[in-house]
């Protein structure tokens, strides 16, 4: 790759950096970097980096940028720094004068920069430019988009005023992605409105030293992506002049990176490297790139062997690999096209979008990438997944002054027509060449997929299977065991386990436990990751952090304990050999089996070894409404620009990428849940049925509090039971039964037991829930009332069906007598060990029942089945 193209996608993306010290007010001489920033160098630098205005220098963080590369580039790769690299500008100049360019390089920053923020040039200009309403930018919180999105058009002003959340000023973590409330932000910070940046400011810095790779510059680039997002994705990029605050500096610096690289390249290729010709906004100088990745679900769970063995951890590593898939795949597309990983613009749930230059050369190269990826997939695969991708150029007009939607949705368009034409049939049709022939006559088709052939080479247990499915099951064991996952060219030596078929016959993927310093000077490592958040939700800041769905729960001490797991074993030795099983898996740190998440539904019981409720598993599929809708219309036009469309996207997949996995690991209610996907707007998680319908409800809350309780974005969720035996494809398919469900009855619904209601309507159900297990318990109705309650909850079914049809026959009329079958049952079974007054109150309390099935119906069988299951 063009080193000037890292030159300027790095000094693009710290352009703004300045703001991030400037508002810290720097570091002292105790804070063990220096003084930083040298006045003498701020005062003696302004002419060079700042405009003159009205009698006074403005934009002083552009000078601020400078003095933080100046100061602090013993932290920054040693390439930096040197004069020679790239064409003449010094690297501190190109990433700081974007306010006063008199390059064409810096010209490409400073048009990045505008472009990025959503402005033309005439606008950028009048509001921006000039600083006009400076208001206390150091006590200015970022907005949260989710507040200011309407499904109807009903959007806020542009106003401070009209907006009642804010986010911490805090680094990343599953706690600070919360939006909090004015209130709340008043309360928490400081009086001295610099302190908690420059707190931040501190820890950044201090972090930044201890980034390693410097020495593979487009590796040590993802690193700090990484690192910056972590410490700026609640820094306001803008907090002067005509702006809403409601984009981040680490999604607007992103955006500037993505944005310089692409206009770069374009005037590279097209002979055009001039001042006039960036500064064009008419041109059609970027092509946007979207890539998805279809059949998903077919290849999750994909079935058909002869032999349900691994079964979890064949789920758990194909989940991971669509991930992986898309990763990769947009790190080719931008390896071909020769742009920095930052033009990887959107990347989520197995689609990413990348922003590149618009040529002859670039469509010829997005083909060529494209081709590959689908030979390989065919090969592998015979047709169950594949890659599309779709574009369309642009100009930087297209992306700024409310002109953006209009693209984004024809992107959209191109994108769903895709979807029917996910093969050149030209080329792959007919039958797969040589398939018969690669079969080995002794050991047959891969017992686990049933597709592949079994290899020699490949083993799951002791039984031999395609390499594509030990791969698998090789990801699926270690994603829960290991912290960092490396991914490495094909020749790169490297010990221990790897891929049997590397991904696209070019990348290696391994789980190391070193940091792998040699095989990054020599170029080989493309990708180190660490995976996971811990329990105190801090993220790693010394490589790149990946939010990896990889939570499964793990037998613990308690687990040794736990009378459950024997229960329906009545020789002591099977209670032994149980134990045993437990013990051991528990020191190798297994994952708990299906069969041993479905034994927790169980209630314990005041007499030793015997429970009540039923052995089962409940599957949640879960997912946000409408959202393409939401990105397309959710934000006033002016307003739709890349950097929220890349704020809005990354937000909501912090919600499920990073916040569920770590809310299933630290809250003990939730532990017993086994992650299949949560990622991107949507989740698929298993665990004992009594703690989904639980967890669930707990999940939309928390998404309710995400947004804002802003009613224009809402879950909707779908649940079943099964055995834990039950095959996987099959928990797959009712789940997703149940979400279509509550999306066809209206969404911001869940379906449970076959009977769909209103998130709101669920609350109040479960505390009908909470009342009749409280009757139970002081027998006031017992068992055979729950039964006879589920047969007139069938009969006001009826009742209501025949109402909407309009007319009634005679042999219909039985469920009509529900109301008099009701008060008898009631009078007849409530209360029996009470007298007189006593049981007169007890009645008239159960008499509300009556009311229940009348605003409910069919749905009162949510509490009830609950209760029933829990009791039997």
């Amino acid at each position: 790759m063009d080193d000037t193209v890292y030159k300027i996608a790095i000094a693009g993306y710290l352009h703004d950096i300045g703001k991030f010290a400037e508002r810290a007010k720097g570091l002292s001489d105790t804070d063990n970097v220096g003084f930083f920033p040298n006045k003498d160098f701020i005062n003696s630098n302004m002419d060079l980096y700042q405009p003159f205005y009205k009698g006074r220098h403005t934009h002083s963080h552009a000078t601020y940028t400078a003095a933080f590369i100046d100061h602090l580039e013993k932290f920054l790769p040693k390439k930096f720094i040197k004069g020679e690299w790239g064409l003449g500008d010094s690297f501190v100049n190109l990433a700081a004068g974007h306010h006063k360019p008199r390059t064409v390089l810096q010209w490409i920053i400073a048009i990045a920069d505008r472009v990025s923020s959503g402005f033309d040039r005439a606008e950028f200009e009048n509001k921006y430019n000039n600083e006009i309403d400076v208001r206390d930018y150091k006590k200015t919180r970022l907005l949260t988009l989710f507040e200011g999105i309407s499904s109807d058009g009903n959007w806020k002003e542009d106003r401070l005023e009209e907006y009642q959340y804010r986010y911490a000023l805090k680094e990343l973590s599953p706690k600070s992605i919360f939006p909090i409330s004015n209130e709340e932000i008043r309360m928490i910070e400081s009086e001295d409105a610099s302190k908690d940046y420059r707190e931040l400011f501190y820890n950044f810095v201090n972090s930044l030293g201890e980034l390693i790779h410097r020495d593979n510059i487009p590796l040590w680039f993802e690193h700090f992506d990484s690192l910056f997002m972590i410490f700026a994705s609640h820094i306001p990029a803008s907090t002067v002049g005509y702006v809403v605050p409601d984009v981040s500096l680490y999604d607007h610096s992103r955006m500037t990176s993505a944005l310089a690289s692409a206009i770069y390249q374009y005037h590279l290729e097209t002979n055009t490297l001039n001042e006039e010709e960036v500064k064009n906004y008419e041109i059609k100088k970027f092509l946007l790139i979207t890539g998805d990745f279809f059949g998903i679900k077919d290849f999750i769970f994909t079935e058909g062997g002869s032999t349900g063995k691994a079964s979890a951890k064949l789920l758990r590593g194909r989940s991971f690999y669509v991930s992986l898939l898309s990763e990769l795949a947009a790190d080719m597309l931008c390896k071909e096209l020769g742009l920095p990983t930052t033009s990887v613009i959107l990347n989520a749930a197995g689609k990413f979008t990348v922003l590149a230059h618009n040529s002859e050369k670039s469509r010829e190269k997005v083909k060529k990438v494209e081709d590959q990826i689908n030979s390989w997939l065919i090969k592998n695969f015979f047709g169950q997944a594949s890659m599309g991708f779709s574009t369309i150029d642009a100009s930087c007009n297209d992306f700024v002054s409310g002109n953006f939607l209009e693209i984004w949705k024809s992107l959209t368009k191109t994108i769903e027509r895709k979807k029917y034409q996910k093969f050149d049939l030209t080329k792959y049709s007919g039958c797969v060449s040589d398939y018969l022939d690669s079969f080995d006559s002794e050991l047959g088709v891969c017992p686990f997929c049933n597709k592949r052939p079994a290899q020699k080479s490949a083993k799951i247990g002791e039984e031999h299977s395609c390499k594509i499915c030990a791969d698998h099951v090789y990801i699926g064991e270690n994603l829960v065991k290991a912290e960092q996952i490396a991914i490495v060219s094909t020749d790169a030596e490297i010990y221990g386990k790897k891929l049997l078929e590397p991904i696209f016959g070019k990348y290696q993927l391994t789980f190391p436990t070193g940091e792998l310093n040699e095989l990054s000077k020599q170029g080989k490592l493309f990708k180190f990751w660490h995976i996971g958040i811990s329990s105190e939700g801090k993220v790693s800041k010394k490589i790149t952090s990946k939010f990896i769905n990889c939570y499964v729960p793990k037998y613990e001490e308690e687990d040794l304990y736990d009378d459950r797991y024997l229960a329906g074993r009545k020789s002591e030795k099977k209670k032994i050999e149980m134990l045993e099983q437990i013990k051991a898996e528990k020191d190798e740190a297994v994952p708990k089996t299906f069969a041993h998440i479905a034994v927790k539904a169980l209630n314990f019981t005041d007499t030793p070894n015997k429970f009540k409720g039923v052995e089962a598993l409940g599957i949640l599929k879960a997912d946000v409404d409408n959202l393409g809708l939401l990105f397309a219309c959710g934000m006033r036009k002016e307003r739709f620009t890349l950097s929220r469309l890349a704020t809005m996207s990354r937000q909501l997949n912090n919600f499920f990428s990073m916040y569920i996995p770590y809310v299933l690991k630290t809250d003990n209610r939730f532990k017993n849940t086994y992650t299949v996907f949560a990622g991107g707007d949507d989740m698929f998680l298993i665990s004992s049925w009594n703690t989904t319908i639980e967890l669930a409800n707990f999940l939309n809350n928390k998404f309710r509090e995400y947004v804002c309780f802003n009613d224009s974005i809402t879950l909707s969720a779908g649940i079943s039971l099964h055995k834990p035996n039950t095959p996987v494809l099959t928990f797959a398919d009712s789940s997703e039964k149940a979400l279509q469900t509550s999306k066809s009855k209206g969404r911001n619904r869940l379906t449970v037991f076959g009977e769909t209601v209103e998130w709101n309507k669920f609350a109040k159900l479960d505390e009908i829930k909470k009342t009749l297990e409280y009757w139970l318990q002081r027998e006031i109705i017992n068992n055979a009332m729950l039964f006879r309650l589920n047969e007139l909850i069938e009969m006001k079914r009826q009742e209501d069906e025949l109402k909407k049809a309009g007319f009634i026959y005679l042999e219909d009329m039985e469920c009509l007598k529900w109301r008099a079958r009701f008060k008898y049952t009631v009078v007849r079974n409530t209360a029996k060990k009470l007298k007189g007054n006593e049981r007169d109150r007890a009645i008239n309390d159960v008499m509300q029942l009556a009311e229940w099935l009348e605003e409910y119906g069919g749905a009162l069988r949510i509490p009830l089945w609950q209760v029933i299951y829990n009791r039997r």
